[in-house]
């Protein structure tokens, strides 16, 4: 069951960029469903009962402001997620879904936008256990909104693709205080999320600005091949893997 109140932005052009077309975004609060009682199995039922969730007037108002000011952050940074990878700022584009939802345990997951799902909405499913403990997470929406975007024909391989929607978050979205800094003990490039967005975006400095637009439109067109780091760079994945963490050994690389 869904919440009544509805936040949407229709499909519209900024002034900040006149030729800039915004999908319509809308923002729900799913109201949990109450729990059914498990059944006396006697001798076989074990385990401590889940917590009941606790939805009173207080925590639905703050969903409610969470699922907005998540409206707001996909509405304001659509374009920046577009120039970040380079792509038109009229293309053609899907109404989105945003969903606050107890029955997702995770962080938040976008589904029906490309890596094989089929011509589906996309649906953005925030958790909203994770939701009332990190409110100020607004980057996480930038995250799954560069998913939106990315509509790629395939989620393979995983750890590009979720490190191409860390970099545009982390180092486009993000202050620069918050910018991740792997460890060097344990980082490769290949670690996925926020360790890939770091070394894309070291990549990206140091051979080639337009790395990431580049391997972007290889994903759209599905034409991603590892061997495109060199295309791209003049050195293969595993040398710029082992020249960054090299650099991240010595204090080198800075943020």
């Amino acid at each position: 069951m869904l919440a009544t109140v509805v936040w949407g932005s229709p499909t519209s052009k900024t002034h900040q960029a006149p030729n800039l077309v915004i999908p319509e975004i809308t923002a729900t609060v799913e109201i949990p469903k109450p729990r059914v009682p498990a059944k006396d199995l006697g001798p076989f039922s074990g385990g401590t009962p889940p917590k009941p969730i606790v939805f009173d007037n207080a925590t639905a108002a703050k969903l409610k402001a969470l699922a907005n000011a998540y409206q707001k952050v996909a509405h304001d940074n659509y374009g920046l997620i577009l120039n970040t990878l380079h792509l038109p700022l009229d293309r053609p584009s899907k109404p989105v879904k945003i969903v606050v939802t107890y029955s997702y345990n995770g962080v938040a997951a976008t589904t029906g936008a490309g890596f094989g799902a089929g011509p589906t909405t996309p649906v953005i499913e925030v958790s909203a256990k994770y939701a009332l403990a990190h409110p100020n997470d607004m980057g996480m929406i930038v995250h799954e909104m560069t998913h939106v975007v990315q509509s790629y024909p395939s989620y393979n391989p995983v750890w590009l693709v979720e490190g191409i929607a860390d970099y545009v978050r982390w180092f486009f979205y993000e202050p620069v205080g918050k910018r991740p800094r792997p460890n060097p003990a344990k980082a490769t490039a290949r670690d996925s999320y926020q360790t890939t967005g770091a070394f894309l975006y070291w990549a990206s400095c140091h051979y080639d600005l337009n790395l990431v637009p580049k391997l972007s439109k290889a994903f759209q067109a599905d034409a991603y091949k590892e061997s495109l780091f060199k295309e791209f760079t003049g050195r293969t994945l595993d040398q710029l893997n082992e020249e960054w963490v090299s650099s991240l050994r010595n204090g080198t690389t800075k943020i």
